[in-house]
């Protein structure tokens, strides 16, 4: 008789927290997204900044090696996707390789010291790129990137 008495002591009494699990769940859920989402944004990010470094020199290269601004008028921005020239054309090429960032959403300037591009003078590309980022994340709707490149043009203007 004392053994009956043993078991109904141990079954616990009706728990009246029934909602708990599931508010501490929703809690836990969204930090664990918010970790996920920055996470992926911060990839995208890290990714878009490196595409668009790796465009702005490989574009300023190709326009000191061409001692030129490589068809681009200077000083004058065009969205990448569509501008005209080899500089261009190379930076285009550095971001086909991106799963990252798409030349849509970029823009190049070159610019040179001199008019017209002499031998040793200096020729800047810049890149602009903004996109939206893949996930939601709060106060974060966009990735600006901002790069710009400058070297000593090798020979003179071939334009």
């Amino acid at each position: 008789m004392t053994q009956k008495a043993d078991c109904a002591a141990s079954i616990p009494i009706k728990n009246h927290r029934n909602g708990q699990a599931l508010i501490e769940m929703a809690l836990v859920l969204m930090v664990v997204l918010m970790v996920i989402f920055g996470g992926v944004a911060a990839v995208q990010a890290i990714g878009a900044h490196y595409t668009v470094s790796q465009a702005v020199r490989v574009a300023a290269h190709q326009a000191a090696v061409r001692g030129s601004t490589g068809g681009l008028m200077d000083d004058q921005e065009y969205p990448l996707a569509s501008a005209p020239g080899p500089v261009a054309e190379a930076a285009r090429t550095a971001f086909a390789g991106s799963v990252f960032a798409e030349p849509q959403y970029a823009t190049i300037r070159v610019r040179c010291a001199t008019n017209p591009c002499r031998r040793y003078s200096s020729i800047t590309v810049t890149i602009e790129y903004a996109a939206e980022v893949w996930t939601p994340v709060p106060g974060l709707s966009d990735i600006r990137v901002n790069r710009s490149a400058t070297r000593a043009t090798e020979q003179d203007t071939d334009d």
